[in-house]
């Protein structure tokens, strides 16, 4: 199983008595692609947060690629989010100031080991692979037009060539054309390094991409959770 939870339980600080997350149990196996579908506000991007190691469940097991994340202190979680997962963010957090090269070097830098030349040609390579012209790549992210923005946003999230892919409503601002060419692009890179994906939007309309496709108010549980 690529990730396995049981009895988590989370809400935040600052309302205490107010619980997001409720999940008995739930799981996704290795290489799988999973879309989970809820309204906005419904705890999805927390769910995220948790699988990423960006946040801690108050109670239960949260398990991924086979690692206690729950057990890990918060330098642990972002050694192994930076070795194994890989995530594309809504607004894609692309550095605006950053060529898009170096906005990969960035993300590479945390967790490999290899030479900065040998990653400036992995990155290159993968800039091929996604159709990102030679000429962007030492151009600023904030000159770049959306569409090159997502390339650059999924160069970042794979060059550490994660086992986890997670995405968090990365195409909530597109229009149906951008939309529907990031969607073929996602799943082609997805395949081709069988990577396990965790897809989270309010679109049904992208459920068609996915074998699997979850609503969280189906195993999140929070009636009586409080």
């Amino acid at each position: 199983m690529a990730i396995d939870l049981a009895n988590i339980r989370f809400s935040y600080p600052d309302r205490p008595d107010y619980p997001v997350l409720n999940i008995p149990s739930w799981g996704v196996g290795t290489a799988e692609q999973v879309f989970v579908c809820g309204p906005s506000g419904g705890g999805k991007s927390t769910l995220l947060g948790l699988l990423s190691g960006l946040l801690q469940p108050l109670d239960g097991e949260l398990t991924v690629l086979n690692q206690r994340l729950d057990l890990m202190g918060s330098r642990q979680r972002d050694r192994f989010r930076a070795a194994h997962i890989g995530y594309v963010f809504q607004q894609f957090n692309l550095m605006p100031y950053l060529s898009a090269l170096d906005n990969v070097l960035l993300a590479a830098h945390f967790s490999s080991a290899t030479s900065k030349g040998a990653l400036k040609d992995e990155i290159k390579a993968l800039f091929c692979t996604l159709n990102i012209d030679e000429t962007l790549w030492h151009t600023a992210a904030s000159q770049l037009s959306v569409g090159q923005q997502q390339r650059v946003a999924i160069a970042r999230a794979l060059i550490n060539k994660p086992q986890l892919l997670i995405a968090d409503e990365p195409t909530s601002s597109l229009d149906q054309a951008n939309r529907d060419a990031f969607m073929a692009l996602l799943m082609s890179m997805v395949a081709d390094n069988q990577m396990t994906l965790i897809f989270v939007s309010h679109d049904l309309s992208l459920a068609s991409y996915f074998s699997q496709v979850e609503k969280l108010s189906e195993f999140n549980q929070l009636e009586g959770a409080g």
